[in-house]
């Protein structure tokens, strides 16, 4: 009876171990998921203030004269 006491303790501890290390993989797989997002938000706004930058630029270049 003196051996499963070691024993019952070594495989709790074991399970929180497992229990510890899954719980680390989906937070660092959630936040690996947070930082793609923020990198491709970053990114489609820069893309959209280069398109309104040369939408501006074309804009300015095909103005019409004022005196006419």
């Amino acid at each position: 009876m003196g051996v499963i006491a070691p024993v019952c303790l070594a495989e709790f501890f074991a399970f929180k171990a497992l229990a510890l290390v899954a719980v680390g993989l989906v937070v660092y797989l959630y936040w690996l998921g947070i930082k793609e997002k923020r990198a491709q938000r970053r990114d489609r706004e820069w893309l959209e203030s280069k398109r309104r930058e040369i939408k501006e630029k074309a804009a300015r270049k095909f103005e019409p004269p004022l005196g006419v």
